[in-house]
């Protein structure tokens, strides 16, 4: 009888360990009021994806409130403004953040260079030098972190 119960007991810790080991989180999205948004969310605003600056609630007399929300749109890293009702909601997004080393760059020109990264499996993620928001190069070796939706890559952080 205590055998069994040991053997049961082992089991149940490697199956503990496996479930730990292959859980892997994943990006949220949620669709969420305007009232809620704050500053430092990413929000999905008409197909783009952006990091809330300023959120400021705007009022005039008897009329019906507005929120005016100041962006940065993370594929281009423009400023804009987008004016919301209060009944409005907006797609919030908890991007997952994966670590990554540059390992080399090619091609030519801006817009035609690709920078190859290694992700924490050794995968080789192909991204276009424009995700590279205020970097006019990358250098090899340097470490980067991705902030993805599903498979789409939302904004990329080089660390010094």
């Amino acid at each position: 009888m205590l055998m069994l119960w040991r053997a049961s007991a082992a089991g149940r810790c490697v199956a503990a360990a496996q479930r730990s080991v292959n859980s892997r989180a994943f990006s949220s999205r949620a669709l969420i009021p305007v009232t809620e948004v704050r500053k430092g969310m990413y929000i999905k605003i008409e197909d783009k994806y952006g990091e809330v600056k300023v959120f400021h609630p705007h009022k005039q007399g008897r009329g019906a409130a507005s929120y005016n929300v100041t962006y940065d749109e993370l594929d281009t890293g423009k400023e804009r403004l987008h004016k919301f009702t209060a009944s409005s909601k907006v797609t919030r997004i908890e991007p997952d953040r994966e670590e990554c080393q540059v390992l080399y760059t090619k091609g030519s020109g801006k817009e035609e260079k690709i920078v190859v990264l290694a992700d924490a499996e050794y995968n080789e993620v192909e991204v276009p030098l424009a995700y590279f928001q205020g970097h006019s190069s990358v250098p090899d070796g340097a470490t980067a972190t991705l902030y993805k939706d599903d498979n789409d890559i939302i904004k990329i952080v080089l660390k010094s």
